[in-house]
């Protein structure tokens, strides 16, 4: 049992795929201007003994979160914790990517009696009144989760599709997060749980094998997962935006030429303050100008010496990520290339490829085409290569009708 006083840490569960929603990192879906993940944290924020925050990432991810977060807005907040908000990448399943957060804050942990909170970053509903019954509660018995009554009557499976058992609804509820436990005897729980490869699908079923009995408190209908599109509940209809962008740039010796990410071998390739990347530059400029944050000049500017040289995929990773903080996701691309040699027929499905690895996109919403100037001006000549790109930004689901808060 944690003393009245006891710190805690907040761990935000974001490691996720998302497959189930089927449209982009759920945790970074804007709903009213917030992003999901920022909805989730917010409740956390005014707690009085909260001394860090660890959020856990999927590999590649962590600038699209961080984005979504708005941190610049949290370095009040990040300067307060003795540990600050950190970024953990998550393992395969929730269960390792839990662990290893705890990992990551009992290593670094000073203080006495600590508790963790593992709440989902899909859960952006939660309250700070539910936050703080879930902290007391763990202070009280060392492990607290919140319940919920079930709406639809369970049944147990049994083989094929015979039902085995029909237990009474009063005695069956769901479990909800955040979670709370002892951090230290949590830690040493999924220890034991790795050394025998058992596996569950939440942090209670865990201490509850290998530490004692865990306590409930009346949860929330309101704090749901978002799991499926339907969660959201009725959507406006969809809004869109249209951007446009255009690049040209001097072909020499002696410089790679890339297209989109993709290497062409070739003795001349894009001179320029960073790699050069023509086709990657338009499509920056077109995500950037439909979301209405400005041009590539403006965040990656040639003035500043951390830019040359940089690798122009990165600098469309670091682009999209912003895009989507602000609630838009990518409808189509189309781009086109006016090259005179080589030949970009040969390239084309490897350059989509390497431009939907990047955006986190299928192929098949990336176009590319190529044009010959058959001669005429500097691309005609061999000089130069010219890209032009154009993106539809689509915000189908930012403006949700939050039922859930209004109930």
């Amino acid at each position: 049992m944690a003393g009245t006083d006891s710190p805690c840490y907040l761990l935000l569960t974001a490691a996720g795929s998302s497959v189930r929603f089927e449209g982009g990192k759920k945790e970074c879906l804007s709903i009213d201007g917030i992003s999901v993940l920022r909805r989730a944290l917010e409740p956390f924020i005014s707690l009085q003994n909260l001394r860090g925050i660890v959020i856990t990432v999927p590999k590649g991810k962590e600038e699209e979160l961080r984005a979504s977060l708005e941190m610049d807005s949290l370095a009040g907040l990040t300067q307060k914790l003795a540990l600050g908000i950190a970024f953990v990448e998550g393992g395969s399943t929730r269960q390792e990517s839990v662990r290893k957060g705890l990992e990551f804050l009992s290593f670094r942990n000073t203080f006495p009696s600590p508790i963790v909170l593992i709440h989902d970053g899909a859960r952006p509903w939660v309250s700070e009144a539910l936050v703080r019954a879930v902290l007391e509660g763990t202070r009280l018995y060392g492990a607290c989760i919140p319940l919920v009554d079930l709406a639809d009557t369970p049944k147990i499976l049994g083989s094929g599709l015979a039902i085995q058992g029909h237990p009474e609804r009063s005695a069956v509820k769901a479990a909800q997060t955040p979670q709370g436990f002892s951090l230290g005897e949590l830690s040493k729980a999924h220890r034991m749980a790795a050394q025998e490869s058992w596996a569950c699908t939440d942090d209670a079923s865990l201490w509850d094998r290998y530490i004692g009995p865990v306590y409930y408190v009346a949860g929330e209908r309101k704090n749901i997962k978002i799991t499926y599109r339907e969660d959201l509940g009725p959507m406006e209809m969809p809004g869109c935006r249209i951007g446009e962008g255009w690049d040209i740039h001097p072909l020499v010796e002696g410089r790679p030429l890339l297209l989109g990410g993709y290497r062409i071998d070739f003795p001349r390739g894009e001179a320029g303050h960073s790699d050069g990347d023509a086709l990657w530059h338009a499509v920056i400029d077109a995500l950037l100008g439909a979301a209405g944050l400005g041009d590539i000049g403006s965040h990656f500017p040639p003035s500043d010496a951390k830019w040359k040289d940089a690798d122009s995929s990165l600098l469309a990773a670091k682009a999209v990520a912003l895009v989507r903080a602000q609630g838009w996701e990518i409808g189509n691309i189309d781009c086109t290339v006016m090259l005179e040699k080589p030949r970009l027929q040969p390239y084309r499905e490897a350059i989509q490829a390497r431009m939907g690895e990047v955006l986190d996109l299928e192929p098949g919403k990336i176009s590319v085409k190529a044009k010959s100037y058959e001669g005429f001006g500097e691309v005609g000549e061999g000089l130069a290569v010219e890209t032009r790109a154009v993106v539809l930004l689509v915000q189908g689901r930012r403006q949700a009708i939050l039922r859930n808060e209004s109930k």
